[in-house]
């Protein structure tokens, strides 16, 4: 947990530096809302943490593992996969709406680590 908190502060550290005084633009309709965005990623990030502690000795098993995972994080939200990169990739052009998502995403893990949903070992 310690590396995907590290990992994640220094994602918002590069996002911020990248802040420019330009307002935030209004994302269009087809893009998933930051609080479902933020929800997505926190189980995005804790399935990564997850499949990282399996130990498989080939890649591709990892990674089959990780898609499954993956495929089953849209499902939960009613999201496709290309809505989600086409939304990632707005948040990522924009980069104070993303802070506002990665602000998000903090707060809900600290949650989950709160009500010890999250192993911090």
């Amino acid at each position: 947990m310690k590396i995907l908190t590290k990992k994640i502060f220094l994602h918002l550290a590069i996002i911020s530096t990248l802040i420019s005084c330009i307002g935030d633009p209004t994302p269009p309709s087809d893009v998933i809302d930051i609080k479902t965005m933020a929800k997505i990623l926190a189980d995005i990030h804790l399935t990564e943490a997850k499949v990282n502690r399996i130990s498989f000795q080939v890649y591709d098993s990892t990674r089959v593992v990780y898609l499954e995972y993956e495929r089953r994080i849209m499902a939960k939200y009613k999201v496709d996969t290309a809505r989600y990169k086409t939304s990632y990739q707005f948040y990522v052009q924009n980069p104070g709406l993303m802070v506002k998502v990665y602000d998000e995403t903090l707060n809900i893990l600290d949650e989950k680590k709160k009500n010890k949903q999250i192993k911090t070992d």
